[in-house]
């Protein structure tokens, strides 16, 4: 086996096993489109004829009847509605959590085996070679040794259900070896792994359950894509502060969610208090000035594109650009029994994520025959196919929701080398040996790849991602969620048994990453919030913007900000609690969260309609209506700027555009004109600001609510330089000639896409597609037609309480990938993210809670309940989720029991 020798002046990445022949490599090389087309040939013929439906009609769930699952103490009932959502009753918790890895078993299996590869960087084991890169960058962060390291620290409660889990999910494995569904079917032809009884997947473990929290604290935690941005950007420009100007200070009078001077205090602020001035644009301590080479400047930008694809092909849709958050987030509200209809306590969570096929949530819950000490779990909601417990819902006390923080968690630190022994970095005056381990990759089809990964005090360095890093400066990744042990699963399962706002804050006190802006409502009216999780304090005024030196030592962690110190309230005097990834504290709070918050224009849009509601007394319709509240709020900002009569088009679609624009009432259902208008006409704008100066930076930049911020300020300052076109010789252009400019491209383009004016229709362009990202992103016609589902036209827009956001950097050609061009605008507003699940609740009535997710409980295709809620989640439609089991029984469409 070779790896890279690192004391070596050139290092290179090696296959290992037997060198090939001339006349193998010939033939291999042959033989590997041969087998694609055999593969092709193959799908074709399944899909489309009879050995096609067995194999599809194998893979579907027993639901009814009896079935003999080794391992129980005693007979699991599971019942499912009409919808397919389960519930699963039990007599012990042992048998609850193992019945609840059956059944995520049986209608999630391969979208948790491609989960387990993600997390573990063993992509490549079933798709070849395309995903090493995913493979390597997933090693060298080193997200499955952090599992470990937290599954080792677990209690034995939680450590007990890990393992019944795992039980369930093996006890199905077993039962279904060699009869598996098409996916592994494919997987296993086109990788040489087994034939039409699907490849043979490895026992579950619970070391699997645990790793795949790693994902989603990489998919909503950290800023190591806006670091790098700024190191590019600073490098472009050549003045940090020009960077900075990209991306400007909290929205001034914006919603606060816990002003630092009513912190943890009882009689705390409603969400509506705004302060004249908000924390985010603290002074930034400098950073070490990184000038990378145009090849280092590219694999910088692709170790961050491996990092979104990794999310991508998780379903999570990725982070989107550089410079922000490609519209993750969520809203969460909860509402006194003082101020709601019926005296009980609101609470309405959707988070917003990326869209797939399936759905990350499964709908369940999991309830003890006889609740007591022994077996205290009595809890419905929503959890994740390979783990065990419910992540977001309610039992029968409290409901909790939860919406993304997006702290700074992540730093990243430029070391230096020990001249004199290039195997050592220097920590102040010390010579300190990297700590390098190996890891190999095995690929699909034969041969495998090992690369070593050095590692620093601070963390794993970035360069061992990139073979074209190797002789940049080492730059290492500290990330709190890898950095320390992390109890994020512990406290959820500790969440589902709590019965009051004491063990609701005592069940996060050991939440990690990623931190969440957690709310809380109980059946006495009461309501909470919480900000969980491990966030770093910095030496030396240090703020993780940007790279920083790894050898001085001036900006160090020192700690993590300590669990009582966190923002948290109870019962607040306005009797509402608002998040929607607005800013959490402001100026005066002691500690440094972050300063990547979402501007407020949700939050504002949530709290006046709360406010205004709550005369009338609040109701569960009227928390469900604010939900599907389409008016993006921050649009009235460009859209009064329009209303000068100096504005003006040049063409005639320009001037009608404007129009459209100008007698726009901001709402954004699917069949609004102005909203089509509006939009394009923004996203032009902002490209037509930014582009000249950023060049391809712009891809990362351009159509995030930074970009947005930055040109109102600028409209306020027509002769900005910014607003000057560095590509036009001796002229310089000022606002109004931009603007127009603007108009005028973005009509051309929808009258190119969609036609004449009467046809700009916001639900033309903004559409949701429900893609298995493995599979049924091959390419292969009859592959995509058996996975996937839609395109759906969709209401809502970014900015929006429906925050449906979409992906502006594909209105841009990918400097990564040579001869990409850049989408229309019938594509650049395909919806991305999307609220993946909505939940509303009065804690004086559970059995009229509602809910709903994006695609259906299945990950089967074909199973009735495959796609089934896409229809009613795109029209603001949801399911009845009843509490009492006598409800629960009356609405059972189908009843399974297993047994010893």
């Amino acid at each position: 086996m070779t790896v890279r020798d690192r004391s070596a002046p050139t290092r290179r990445r090696r296959q290992t096993g037997r060198r090939a022949s001339a006349t193998e490599e010939r033939v291999r090389g042959l033989g590997r489109p041969i087998r694609l087309l055999v593969a092709t040939l193959l799908v074709l013929a399944l899909v489309v004829g009879g050995l096609g439906a067995a194999i599809t009609w194998r893979a579907l769930p027993q639901t009814n009847g009896r079935l003999v699952v080794a391992g129980l103490d005693s007979a699991v009932t599971i019942i499912r509605d009409d919808a397919g959502i389960a519930r699963i009753l039990a007599d012990t918790p042992h048998d609850l959590f193992l019945a609840q890895g059956y059944v995520h078993a049986q209608d999630r299996m391969w979208q948790m085996e491609v989960w387990r590869h993600i997390s573990a960087g063993r992509l490549s084991e079933l798709f070849g070679a395309s995903t090493l890169e995913n493979d390597r960058y997933v090693r060298v962060l080193g997200w499955r040794d952090a599992a470990k390291r937290d599954l080792e620290a677990m209690s034995p409660t939680t450590r007990a259900a890990l393992d019944a889990y795992a039980e369930g999910v093996n006890a199905w494995l077993t039962a279904h070896r060699g009869s598996l569904a098409l996916p592994f079917v494919v997987t296993a032809l086109r990788s040489g792994t087994g034939g039409l009884g699907g490849y043979d997947p490895e026992p579950w473990t619970p070391l699997d359950s645990v790793a795949w929290q790693k994902v989603q604290a990489w998919n909503l935690g950290g800023n190591l894509d806006e670091e790098i941005f700024r190191m590019l950007a600073d490098a472009r420009l050549g003045d940090p502060a020009l960077t900075d100007s990209l991306f400007p200070a909290y929205r001034a009078g914006a919603p606060i969610i816990t002003p630092a001077d009513r912190l943890a205090a009882s009689t705390g602020p409603a969400a509506s208090v705004r302060p004249a001035a908000a924390g985010a644009g603290a002074a930034r301590a400098p950073g070490v000035a990184v000038t990378p080479t145009a090849e280092q400047a590219a694999a910088w930008r692709s170790i961050a594109a491996a990092g979104d694809r990794t999310l991508a092909i998780a379903g999570l849709g990725g982070s989107g650009p550089l410079a922000g958050d490609g519209g993750l987030g969520s809203n969460n509200w909860v509402v006194s029994g003082s101020l709601s209809a019926t005296g009980g306590a609101l609470l309405a969570n959707d988070p917003h994520l990326g869209i797939g096929m399936p759905s990350v949530w499964y709908m369940n819950g999991l309830h003890c025959r006889t609740v007591s000490e022994a077996c205290p779990y009595d809890v419905v909601g929503v959890s994740y196919p390979g783990t065990p417990a419910i992540v977001l819902g309610h039992n029968g006390r409290i409901a909790w929701g939860a919406t993304n923080v997006d702290p700074d968690v992540q730093d990243l630190f430029v070391e230096r080398i020990d001249a004199a022994n290039v195997g050592n970095y220097l920590a102040g005056a010390e010579s300190v040996p990297f700590t390098v381990r190996r890891e190999t990759i095995r690929i699909a089809g034969g041969g495998s790849e090992t690369i070593e990964v050095r590692s620093t005090r601070h963390g794993p360095l970035l360069n061992d991602v990139d073979i074209r890093l190797e002789d940049a400066p080492p730059v290492a990744l500290r990330w709190a969620a890898t950095t320390e042990v992390d109890g994020t699963l512990e406290a959820i399962l500790r969440l589902n048994t709590a019965a009051d706002f004491e063990q609701f804050r005592a069940a996060l006190s050991g939440y990690g990453s990623p931190a969440q802006h957690f709310v809380y409502a109980d059946v006495d009216g009461h309501i909470g919030y919480q900000l969980p999780g491990r966030i770093p304090i910095r030496a030396g005024g240090a703020t993780g913007s940007r790279p920083v030196a790894g050898d001085s030592g001036a900006s160090e962690w020192t700690g993590y900000i300590p669990f009582a110190e966190l923002p948290w309230q109870y019962d607040p005097a306005g009797g509402l609690i608002v998040t929607a990834n607005n800013a959490p504290t402001d100026e005066a709070y002691p500690h440094r969260l972050g300063d990547q918050w979402d501007f407020g224009y949700r939050a504002e849009r949530i709290a006046d309609r709360l406010e205004r509601a709550a005369a009338d007394g609040i109701s569960i319709d009227e928390i469900h209506d604010i939900q599907l509240d389409t008016t993006p709020l921050r649009a009235a900002r460009l859209q009064r700027s329009l209303a000068a009569p100096a504005v003006v088009a040049a063409t005639d679609d320009g001037k009608a555009m404007l129009e459209l624009i100008r007698t726009w009432k901001l709402g954004c259902p699917s069949d609004s004109r102005g909203c089509a208008a509006y939009h394009a006409f923004e996203y032009r704008l902002l490209g037509a600001i930014f582009e000249d100066e950023l060049g391809t930076l712009a891809r990362d930049y351009v159509g995030g609510a930074a970009s947005f911020e930055t040109a109102m300020a600028l409209l306020a300052r027509p002769d900005d330089p910014w607003w000057d076109d560095t590509r036009t010789d001796g002229r310089r252009e000022t606002a109004p000639v931009i603007v127009t400019r603007a108009l005028d491209r973005a009509a051309a383009e929808l009258r190119t896409s969609l036609g004449s004016p009467e046809s700009w229709t916001w639900g033309a362009i903004h559409r949701a597609s429900f893609r298995e990202e493995t599979l049924g992103a091959s390419g292969i016609g009859p592959l995509d037609w058996y996975l996937n589902r839609g395109p759906v036209s969709v209401p809502g827009a970014p900015g929006a309480v429906l925050n449906n956001h979409h992906r502006p950097e594909l209105g841009y050609a990918d400097p990564s990938k040579p001869g990409s061009e850049a989408t229309g605008l019938d594509r650049v507003f395909d919806v991305a993210v999307a609220p993946s699940y909505r939940l509303t609740i009065d804690l004086s009535d559970l059995d009229g809670a509602r809910i709903v997710q994006t695609t259906g409980q299945s990950g089967n295709p074909f199973d009735a309940h495959y796609g089934d809620l896409i229809e009613r989640w795109s029209k603001g439609e949801w399911l009845a989720l009843p509490w009492d089991r006598d409800a629960v029984l009356v609405g059972a469409a189908a009843t399974l029991t297993l047994q010893p």
